[in-house]
């Protein structure tokens, strides 16, 4: 009998010790070698990579995207944790800290990395800012590390190499595949090893960082740059916008987005003919029941012109189905996308009349639009509607200088599409300019 029960406390005991057996060996373990060996292998100047980060003590797990181009000192890292959602690019001596809500367009802040004592907020840098005292001992510890094990790890043989320093007081390993085994992304500028884990601690925390579709090619600039919808003010101020003439007249597709973009547009079209020297605009709708039930009281047809004299300071409304002309004094001006209170004196120049005029218009980079490439500018723009003012962020974008828009004439640096987004709601609305005629913008 008490043989009996001396094996149910042993086969009580078996499970418990296999479970510590279990939980010791999740933490990486570090044997700070110091024998001399095999050298780090180099990083990749250039890559992409997904990453998922487990801080072991905090039980969580972060999924992560990682783009560098070293040569051109520019780096992103997007982290995803929970229902936070932020991006960090590194554009030169200016860090882009982009942060994405579910129900508001993304916010953006542009420093000085040279003001900045950490690149990441807490919420991001792990315990103990793990994660970004991992970044600083690989790139300014590199001849420390040693090589230590040959293992495999989730089926791969690989080499994990070792660096345990003083300042800061952290333990380092990174494992490397063979030079034999093949990888899902080669690239003939690269012939070494992958890179495939990492490991770090820091007194009792630990962080181990998992790699995955790594792709050792150069990516493109679209990586480094905002989306092309996020202001983020004072990034590539100095790029300015091309201005535009004071006469020019264009057709045009309005596309209205009352709830999330791409859900069930409204499409609208105008033309509009505009003459500042003159004093004179036309704006012709073509939909102007669908396109705002509310601007004119009497509508009875769908297509409407509205003429605006401004030497005079008459309004003319004609309904071309009726042949009817109705002449009033000024109601309103109609802009490429919103409506403004206007005056007999106050005609705005081309600038204010698409808000090219805005303070502190940032260049996002280029982007494809309509099948080329565009320059992208963004502003924080007042809009005032009914007396109440709304901040809107306003995208213009601008033909490349390769592309040439042939209407009677060659004209490069052409408006193409404006976009103009509620800072508070994700709702926009698309102004994409379809023919330009008497249309000239210059640098």
């Amino acid at each position: 009998m008490k043989d009996l029960i001396d094996f149910r406390k042993c086969a009580i005991l078996i499970p418990v010790i296999l479970f510590m057996i279990q939980d010791c060996s999740c933490v990486p373990q570090f044997t700070c070698p110091t024998r001399e060996g095999d050298p780090l292998p180099d990083l990749f100047a250039a890559f992409s990579t997904n990453m998922r980060i487990n801080y072991i003590k905090q039980q969580k797990s972060v999924d992560a995207r990682q783009v560098v181009n070293m040569d051109r000192n520019q780096m992103t890292l997007e982290l995803w944790a929970d229902k936070r959602h932020v991006k960090y690019i590194q554009h030169g001596y200016q860090l882009l800290t982009i942060k994405y809500e579910n129900d508001s367009n993304p916010t953006c802040t542009v420093q000085k990395l040279h003001d900045l004592e950490h690149m990441l907020e807490e919420e991001d840098s792990g315990p103990s800012e793990i994660l970004e005292e991992l970044s600083y001992v690989v790139h300014e510890h590199k001849s420390k590390f040693v090589i230590s094990d040959v293992s495999v790890e989730n089926g791969v043989i690989v080499k994990k190499w070792e660096a345990c320093v003083r300042v800061p007081k952290m333990n380092v390993s990174l494992s490397f595949t063979e030079q034999s085994w093949k990888q899902g992304h080669t690239s003939a500028l690269h012939k070494g090893r992958y890179l495939v884990s990492a490991e770090a601690q820091i007194n009792d925390d630990f962080m181990v960082v998992l790699f995955n579709n790594l792709d050792p090619v150069m990516p493109p600039d679209t990586e480094f740059q905002p989306p092309e919808n996020v202001y983020c003010e004072g990034f590539r101020a100095e790029k300015k916008p091309p201005t535009i003439k004071n006469y020019f007249n264009y057709d045009s597709e309005l596309i209205s987005f009352e709830s999330s973009e791409g859900i069930a547009p409204v499409v609208t079209h105008r033309s509009v003919y505009y003459d500042f020297p003159a004093g004179i605009a036309r704006t012709d709708f073509y939909d102007a029941l669908a396109e705002d039930q509310d601007l004119f009281s009497t509508v009875t047809a769908q297509s409407k012109s509205i003429i605006h004299d401004f030497n005079s300071g008459v309004q003319y409304e004609l309904d071309p189905m009726s042949g009817k002309c109705t002449i009033d004094d000024f109601k309103a001006t109609i802009g490429p996308i919103n409506i403004k209170e206007t005056g007999k004196s106050k005609m705005p120049e081309a600038l204010e009349f698409f808000s090219l005029n805005a303070d502190k218009i940032s260049y996002n980079g280029q982007f494809p639009t309509r099948g080329y490439m565009a320059n992208v500018y963004t502003a924080l723009v007042d809009v005032t509607q009914a007396k109440t003012t709304k901040k809107y962020i306003y995208s213009w974008y601008f033909s490349t200088g390769r592309t040439q828009v042939v209407e009677k004439d060659v004209e490069k640096n052409v408006l193409l599409r404006m976009v103009a987004s509620p800072v508070a709601v994700s709702k926009n609305k698309h102004f994409d300019f379809i023919l330009f005629l008497r249309y000239i913008a210059t640098k």
